[in-house]
């Protein structure tokens, strides 16, 4: 159960867009919660507290935005952590989701601890179905590292958009520094003990 720590923010009355921007700065802060469940807590915490009808109103209304960054991630490595904050300068939140591809190794490497702040899913089956199991509005997240890449998740897109043609894409390049990084590749140095440096703590 998680315990807001914000409570002394009503101890006096606030305006409206200092309410707006406390709980904009909570929803950052509790990244890791499923967004029903957030609110439903949230909503739960205020209700408790006097001074706090425009951050129930606020959240009443609020929308934020929310992408999926999907991937079978086998290992989650530096490349996919830049286009991670790529997507969260422009998202409120991003999801992690990992997907199980029937075509690769089963993943063995464990979730690193810089990104267990986000909220981490686990999936089977097409991403389609993950995000319509959500229950929310979602933008989703592609990484791009070249041109082969984009050719690939083009291709992707027009199945994916023929299965949920309201789907929202979004693809974001890594930088160049990254460019060469995949996780095959990792899997190959790992095999000579020459792959902790593309990996994350």
């Amino acid at each position: 159960m998680i315990t807001f720590s914000d409570g002394s923010f009503f101890d006096t009355p606030k305006s409206l867009a200092d309410c707006a921007r406390q709980e904009q700065e909570q929803f950052k802060a509790n990244q890791s919660l499923r967004y029903g469940d957030y609110i439903r807590l949230r909503l739960d915490f205020l209700k408790t507290k006097e001074n706090s009808a425009f951050n129930r109103e606020y959240l009443a209304v609020y929308l934020p935005k929310i992408a999926v960054f999907a991937g079978s991630f086998n290992p989650f490595h530096k490349g996919h952590y830049n286009v991670l904050q790529k997507a969260e300068r422009i998202f409120d939140k991003v999801i992690i989701a990992f997907g199980k591809n029937p075509e690769k190794d089963n993943r063995h490497h464990k979730v690193p601890n810089s990104i267990k702040t986000r909220q981490i899913e686990n999936y089977e089956g097409l991403l389609t179905d993950f995000i319509s199991s959500l229950g929310h509005d979602v933008t989703v997240i592609r990484g791009l590292r070249n041109s082969t890449d984009f050719d690939y998740e083009q291709n992707q897109y027009r199945y994916i958009q023929e299965l949920m043609p309201e789907i929202k894409i979004v693809n974001i390049f890594c930088d160049k520094e990254f460019e060469h990084i995949s996780s095959s590749g990792i899997r190959t140095l790992e095999k000579f003990n020459k792959h902790k440096n593309y990996l994350l703590d």
